[in-house]
């Protein structure tokens, strides 16, 4: 069996990751799992959270994404995402900001917020920093 199989990671603005790979672990909505070549085809539903991608030169590389499909068949998956952002792509500072402006929201209550969207924010921000800071633990 063919030990690698081709992935493709595509937002609505472009095909942000395009490679042959050995694993990739994905947060589905009843918690993280993981895809090997020769997968059982299927389709589900993912979440927020960190999708990881085991390469054949036997690095990893992590995105942060907001949720989306994924469509699995033996030698090709490919994920569809609202968004999504390498881990080194990700501008800390913006996150941060991101975190701390949905936060003050939150906490005002003001009658024109809208308080689902806040929450999306921050959970959304939240995921950034927490992948960054995988990548780079002392930030």
């Amino acid at each position: 069996m063919n030990k690698v199989f081709d992935l493709e990671i595509i937002t609505p603005l472009e095909v942000l990751y395009k490679s042959e790979v050995k694993h990739i672990r994905v947060p589905g909505i009843e918690g993280y799992f993981g895809i090997l070549a020769g997968h059982t085809p299927f389709v589900t539903t993912l979440s927020q959270g960190e999708i990881k991608v085991d390469q054949q030169n036997n690095e990893s590389k992590y995105f942060a994404t907001s949720g989306g499909i994924v469509e699995v068949l033996p030698q090709k998956t490919t994920v569809l995402v609202e968004t999504a952002e390498e881990a080194i792509e990700i501008d800390i500072e913006r996150a941060i900001y991101s975190k701390e402006r949905a936060e003050r929201r939150l906490k005002e209550k003001a009658p024109e917020t809208d308080i689902e969207r806040a929450k999306a924010a921050l959970a959304k921000a939240d995921n950034r920093i927490k992948i960054y800071k995988k990548l780079k633990p002392d930030s």
